[in-house]
């Protein structure tokens, strides 16, 4: 029986697809929000780069890093203890990438010593899609190729040398500023720092599952810029709540032809092992068969020599050892 069940197991698990169990938030920038608001597509991207990490603890309690951390619309306060951490990481030859508009990147930044801020007023400009919220940016560096344009949602602007500019009709702040302080501000920039890079992005909202469509290409270059490990910062967002366990199904690989085999050989195997199991039960119900005590025990012999030999007196030998019985 226990031979039956572990075949039985196993046709099923081929046969069948496996279960992963997922967290799932609706937490604004999130990696595991799958809506509208959330960053599960560009977590996506960086997962085929070679992998993304969630980091939900703050660094000082973390075991370090080594590769590079992304942090996408903070909104609370990084602590002097993990600007520390962060430091020493970017010193060593890490890679901090952020994207930031009106959130909390500027206090880590100036713990960390970097002539880098993210201005606290919108980028609007006169190039755009929907509205002037809704700027369109096609000059970056030659470094970062593979797309055309990236669609901005409500930007800002970084105050340092960059590489991605908007255009020079553009302006921070009100319409009205657009006569008087129009000009191309730095939306992407790139910072050495000891031996590692800070890369920065005045919009996270470009990286948002709403704009994939438009985005994705940026999203694959801005991956394959990066790097290929990643840690996904979720302590910095205030509302991050993983609201539910969720169930994902990973289907087996197995074309058609060797799933075909595999299957015809569970089958064979538990059929031959089916017909073990029955005929060693057989054999062993008919050893452990006792007769009532009622019955002749020389008599019910016979009787089975007489119906195996097709004669009621049994065979040839019986027979002559009959007659000399008698005699």
């Amino acid at each position: 029986m226990k031979k039956i069940f572990l075949i039985a197991f196993t046709t099923l698990l081929l046969s069948s697809a496996l279960t992963v169990p997922i967290t799932k938030s609706s937490c604004e920038f999130s990696m595991f929000n799958t809506g509208w608001n959330g960053c599960s597509e560009f977590a996506k991207i960086l997962h085929e780069r070679g992998g993304v990490i969630p980091v939900m603890y703050p660094y000082n309690t973390l075991g370090g890093f080594d590769g590079t951390l992304v942090v996408v619309g903070p909104d609370i306060s990084f602590s002097s203890h993990e600007a520390d951490v962060v430091r020493k990481f970017v010193e060593n030859g890490g890679i901090l990438f952020i994207a930031d508009d009106f959130g909390s990147a500027n206090s880590l930044l100036t713990k960390m010593g970097v002539d880098a801020t993210f201005y606290n007023k919108p980028l609007k400009d006169i190039f755009y899609t929907k509205s002037m919220e809704f700027p369109v940016v096609v000059k970056f560096s030659s470094e970062l190729q593979g797309f055309d344009k990236v669609v901005l949602d409500v930007p800002s602007a970084i105050t340092t040398g960059g590489e991605g500019f908007s255009s020079t009709m553009s302006v921070i702040g009100g319409v009205d500023d657009i006569v008087n302080k129009s000009g191309s501000y730095v939306v992407f920039a790139e910072i050495k720092y000891g031996s590692g890079r800070i890369i920065l992005f005045s919009d996270p909202s470009a990286l948002m599952n709403d704009l994939y469509p438009e985005n994705k290409d940026f999203m694959v270059a801005l991956a394959s810029y990066l790097g290929n490990k990643f840690y996904f910062d979720e302590v910095h967002h205030s509302d991050f709540n993983p609201y539910s366990m969720s169930t994902t199904y990973v289907y087996k690989e197995l074309d058609r032809r060797s799933a075909g085999w595999v299957m015809f050989v569970l089958v064979v195997v538990g059929f031959i092992s089916l017909l073990g199991n029955i005929k060693f039960r057989m054999s062993r119900r008919t050893r452990q068969r006792e007769l009532p005590a009622w019955v002749d025990d020389k008599l019910f012999g016979r009787m089975i020599k007489e119906m195996r030999s097709g004669s009621k007196h049994g065979d040839g030998n019986e027979l002559e050892n009959s007659g000399k019985d008698k005699e």
